[in-house]
């Protein structure tokens, strides 16, 4: 049964703009705990408190703590590759193919350089089989959406594979970002991961380092960030801007 070519699901949750706030409070709450004292440190217990809701409200929208970082990850890595749409276009060669590719994960390193908590909570993402497993979807998708090179229908399977051997690299790197107190270079480690990928996925590794500058250099000029629509630090004070 449909009501007015929506499903009746569809239907009841848009007549429930209470749960949409809801929702929101929640997700508010739980990316400045998470942002203030880390993933681990927050309970859900906390975000109830801080959200000043009824414990069966959060039950409702979120399945757990987990659920509501996946949330909070995978919107802020969307709104991120969203601005980054008017600096790619449709790839139609090998160098194009990495570029596109290589985005997201360039994006990963130019946050946690400029935040270890980001770091921290981009490394425990790569953790969470949940979160990593809805990443790597995103990530097909913004590759297969930018070339013709990739039909996700009939290579899926192994390019997700592929991908989330690749990712289980890329974490590491990033969680190097959080767990020393040298300062690094993103730079360096992005171009790592960028060879980490050429292998795995058998590209040529010839026009690395023209890549890596290029994709840096957008990142960088147009300073695009994850988690930047959502948080702005400034002097070490926190201000948690809506999360949608």
């Amino acid at each position: 049964m449909k009501t007015n070519g929506r499903s009746p699901k569809a239907s009841l949750e848009k007549a429930n703009p209470k749960r949409d706030v809801s929702r929101s409070k929640i997700l508010e709450a739980a990316m400045e705990l998470f942002y203030v004292q880390g993933y681990n440190k927050t309970t859900t217990r906390q975000i109830i408190q801080k959200t000043g809701i009824l414990n069966g409200s959060l039950y409702h929208s979120f399945t757990n703590k987990e659920d509501i970082f996946k949330t909070i990850i995978i919107q802020a890595l969307k709104d991120s590759l969203e601005e980054s749409e008017k600096l790619l276009h449709k790839c139609d060669s090998i160098s194009d193919l990495i570029t596109v590719a290589a985005f997201p994960v360039a994006l990963e390193f130019y946050a946690a350089s400029l935040s270890k908590r980001a770091a921290e909570l981009l490394y425990q993402a790569h953790q969470s089989w949940t979160v990593l497993d809805s990443f790597i979807n995103v990530y097909i998708e913004w590759v297969s959406s930018h070339t013709t090179l990739f039909d996700p229908n009939e290579h899926k399977r192994e390019f997700y594979v592929n991908t989330l051997a690749v990712m289980g690299s890329i974490g590491n790197l990033v969680g190097e970002f959080c767990n020393t107190d040298q300062k690094l270079n993103y730079r360096d480690s992005f171009k790592i991961g960028l060879e980490i990928f050429c292998a795995v996925f058998k590209y040529p590794t010839f026009t690395i380092d023209s890549i890596a500058e290029n994709v840096c250099n957008m990142v960088e000029s147009n300073n695009i960030q994850i988690f930047n629509k959502k948080l702005q630090i400034d002097n070490d004070k926190l201000t948690v801007e809506n999360i949608s």
